[in-house]
């Protein structure tokens, strides 16, 4: 697993995990962002915006520092 900070605008990766503080989990967990859930990086750096089943969502660099993805090797 690497950080989403990691990837490149137009990766498809799955989410594997977070090292995040539970109030955030639990926010992303409300917006959509769940274990294995597909993410597309719509845009890198500060904000970074990830594109979840048809929502857009914009996370800070700490927070997109702290969530770790693996390549969608089924949905590539």
């Amino acid at each position: 697993p690497i950080p989403l900070t990691a990837c490149q605008a137009g990766t498809v990766v799955r989410l594997h995990g977070t090292h995040l503080d539970p109030q955030s989990c639990d926010l992303l967990r409300a917006l959509g962002l769940t274990r294995e859930c597909q993410l597309t990086l719509c845009k890198a750096g500060e904000p970074c915006i990830v594109q979840v089943r048809s929502t857009r969502i914009g996370l800070s660099r700490a927070v997109a520092n702290g969530i770790f993805v693996v390549p969608d090797t089924v949905g590539a």
